[in-house]
This record gives structure tokens, sequence and C-alpha cells, in this order.
């Protein structure tokens, strides 16, 4: 009985080591994932993805901007996201690592590195830029109906 109980709890105790070396391995594989899409990333162009919807937005409503405010938007949003957005980007290995598991994630980081995968990988912001009108103009549509039911839904009776 004391051979069972002490083969038990080895086990037990290297179990935890095991799920450690294994984490420790998921992260430096996201890690070569995250460094050659960083690599690739425009932080900048990403950041003007999210406020030239609101210049569009608000020239669609006949509010004009000049070509110094929208200088001065540029500098705004570039000056306070760019290193907080930066340090977000770089950090997304230890989430990958917790997300997806090691075959995962070396599948994901091949992916990356190949030709295709990579010429692929690289257009998506692209591909977010050309959907995003749409998906803006999708829920401009559908907000008048949904805003009475939500106030419904979170009124208290």
């Amino acid at each position: 009985m004391r051979i069972i109980t002490g083969a038990l709890v080895a086990l037990c105790l290297a179990f935890p080591v095991h799920a450690q070396d294994d984490r420790a391995a998921r992260v430096a594989i996201a890690k070569e994932y995250v460094d050659a899409t960083m690599t690739d990333a425009d932080i900048q162009e990403f950041i003007r993805q999210l406020w030239q919807p609101m210049i569009q937005q608000m020239a669609a409503n006949r509010q004009r901007m000049s070509e110094e405010q929208i200088m001065q938007i540029d500098k705004l949003f570039l000056d306070h996201l760019t290193q907080p957005l930066t340090d977000v980007m770089r950090k997304q290995d230890q989430v990958m690592a917790d997300l997806m598991t090691l075959e995962e994630l070396t599948a994901l980081r091949d992916f990356y590195l190949s030709e295709h995968g990579g010429a692929v990988m690289r257009k998506m912001p692209q591909l977010a830029q050309i959907q995003q009108p749409m998906i803006s103009a999708v829920l401009q549509e559908a907000m008048p109906e949904m805003m009475p039911k939500i106030q419904e839904i979170t009124t208290p009776k």
C-alpha cells in the first residue's frame, strides 16, 4: 500500500512540473509567432484605422475637418496609443499560451512563417479596413430597431 501511495504522491508532484514545462513550451512558440508578426506589423496604420472611421462619419454628417485638424488627430492618437498597443501586442504570447495547445501554436507559427501564410496574414488588416464600413453600416441600420429593445431589457421593472 505504501508503494502505491508513494507512486501516487510522486505522480501528483510531478504533474505540476510537467504542466509548467508544457506552458513554458507554449509561451516560447507563441513568442516566436508574436515576434514574427510584430516585425511585419504597422502599428501606426492599425491606429489610423481606429480613428479614420470617426473622421469619415463626421464628414458624412457635413462636419468637415481641415488637413491640419486631421494631422493633429493623427498625432494625438499615435502619441497616446502607439506604445500601449505595442505593449499589449507583445504580451499576447502569454494569453495565446493559455488559450491554445502546443500543437495549435506550432501550426500557427509555422503557417505565419510560410510564404503564403505570411502573405495572407499581412493582408488581414487591409481586409478588416475594407469590411469596417460594411460592419458600421449594418450596425447603423440595426440600432434604431435594437435600441428600444435594449432599453426594455435594461430598464428595471
